[in-house]
């Protein structure tokens, strides 16, 4: 069995105009959606054994919320610009790249293309994934031994978590 996690950035600021769309920082209120993300959910489910990430400022500052509390090697961790905005079928190779021996694996990136992964890739009925909100985070677990299949094997969400939900 494959687990992935998908984690959006959280809230980025938009403050300086000069500053490009890839360099966009976390606002405050994104640094308290990662903070009290990470801290729920490192208390929850074991740590990611690879991940990929979006090389933007937004999603490495969210990231880095998470490598406070989870042990994972720093060669484990790759940056990678397909990941920048991506849509659906770039997500979707980057997965399908990942090394077989780790069972739990990571993304970190953007909307529409993960919204566009889950809802594709869910089997899941009754699932509440419509958006992948800020900082949102999903779980899914596939029944296969290879990231190459995971695509053509639909996954079950095991978790969908929104930092509001932590609050409600």
């Amino acid at each position: 069995m494959k687990t992935l996690y998908l984690l959006r950035h959280a809230k980025s600021s938009w403050k300086k105009e000069e500053v490009s769309d890839r360099d966009r920082p976390l606002k405050k209120k994104g640094r308290i959606q990662a903070d009290a993300m990470s801290d729920h959910l490192a208390a929850l489910i074991p740590p990611p054994q690879v991940i990929r990430c979006s090389p933007a400022v937004r999603t490495r500052e969210t990231l880095d919320y998470f490598l406070e509390l989870w042990a994972v090697p720093t060669e484990s961790i790759t940056y990678s610009d397909s990941l920048y905005l991506a849509e659906l079928d770039a997500i979707e190779s980057e997965i399908s790249s990942l090394p077989d021996d780790a069972e739990i694996a990571m993304v970190v990136g953007h909307n529409p293309g993960l919204t566009d992964l889950v809802q594709q890739w869910n089997a899941s009925k009754g699932s509440s994934v419509n958006s992948l909100r800020t900082c949102g985070f999903v779980q899914m677990d596939f029944q296969t031994d290879s990231w190459s299949e995971v695509s053509s094997v639909l996954g079950e969400t095991k978790l969908d978590l929104r930092p509001k939900d932590l609050t409600a």
